[in-house]
Order: structure tokens, then sequence, then C-alpha cells
């Protein structure tokens, strides 16, 4: 479903943000994000968490797979599309105020590219590290965030059993598609609604995926 727009771009420049400032907070709160790869014609897809560091201007992804995943033998000097998916939600013609026609509204933040792999030890601690740091923040709770320790038995045995990853970003680019085409209520009202699909309940979901 479509918003009608007098750009005819696509997608239409309204629906797009590249500040940096408005695209990091998604990609900390969702950082499970598809990396995508095109291997002799074939493309592969991976979900995995990513976290982000920004190095002399330079933007790095970094990640790691199942050393059994045939998609990290394939990473190494590769382009890849990178897609961090936020909250997103049907818009109905009786969410707005005034008429119109249904709509599916959303935030994700797009990414392009090139990747390289590493079994290198420290390199591996290193990305276990800010992935934990990170994700523990998000993750709240009255004991002591976890922290990885290098000297654990377990860790050391993971250790030998993954593949990092490196992505230097190319471009990013935001598709905040937030019904901004309308009228100041109706931004408001399809905002709301957005915001409401956040924290639907979904212990029926769960129930049924864990049976």
């Amino acid at each position: 479903m479509a918003n009608s727009s007098d750009n005819t771009s696509y997608p239409p420049s309204i629906h797009l943000e590249s500040r940096l400032e408005k695209l990091t907070p998604l990609m900390k709160q969702f950082p499970f994000a598809t990396v995508i790869s095109n291997y002799h014609g074939k493309i592969e897809v991976t979900q995995a968490p990513l976290v982000f560091e920004e190095i002399d201007g330079k933007i790095y992804l970094y990640g790691h797979l199942a050393g059994n995943n045939v998609h990290g033998e394939h990473l190494t000097d590769a382009k890849v599309t990178v897609i961090f998916h936020g909250p997103n939600c049907y818009i109905s013609p009786n969410d707005y105020a005034t008429k119109q026609l249904p709509t599916w509204n959303s935030l994700s933040v797009h990414i392009k590219g090139h990747c390289q792999t590493t079994k290198d030890p420290d390199e591996l601690y290193r990305i276990l590290e800010m992935m934990a740091e990170q994700f523990e923040q998000n993750s709240p709770s009255d004991k002591p965030n976890y922290q990885i320790l290098r000297t654990e038995e377990k860790t050391a045995r993971l250790i030998n059993h993954i593949t990092g990853f490196k992505i230097e970003v190319a471009d990013i680019t935001g598709r905040y598609k937030l019904s901004k085409d309308k009228s100041t209520e109706d931004i408001k009202l399809a905002g709301e609604k957005l915001k409401s699909s956040i924290t639907l309940d979904y212990d029926e979901l769960l129930a049924l995926a864990l049976s």
C-alpha cells in the first residue's frame, strides 16, 4: 500500500532520513539486522545482532555468525546490504482524522557496505565485548551487567566456533515512512498508532512459537 505524493522519486524524499543522529538510535534499539550478500549469483541472507562504531568519520558494523554457517565463508571481501528493522504497522483510514487510503508505516535503516571476516581471537573477543556492552545496557536488570571474560572457559571454546565480520559502511539511509505527507493532526494520529503497535501483547505468538 502506498501513500500518494507529489514527489515522483522513489522512495519519496519526504520518507528518507540521512542524519546519523536520527538513525543510530534505531540501530541501537533494534540491533537484530538482516545481512544480504550475493555469492556466485545466489542471494544469501542471515539475521544477526550488530553493533557499530565510528572511527575517523567512518562507520563500521560488527557481528558474528556460527562457524558452520556457510554465509560466513562468503562474506569475505563481499559487498553487502544490511537492513535494521524498526517498528511498523498497518494504518487504517479509521486511524486518521481526514479521509485517507490505507497504508503501512515503518522505520528502518538501509546500509550498503564492504564486508571482511575474521577468525583472529583478539578481534573476535573485541566484537563480543562490544556486543555485550551495548546489549546489556538495553537489558535493564537488578544484577550487574554481564561482561565478556577472556579467561572464561565457555567463551574460550566459543571463539573457536564463530566467524566474526566487519562491514565498512559506504551508504546509510533511513526509510522513515510516517505519513509525513498528511496533515499535522493525521501525522500525530498515525504516530500514535505506530507507537501502540510496539506495545502489543505477544504472549499468544510466543506461546505458539514455543509449543
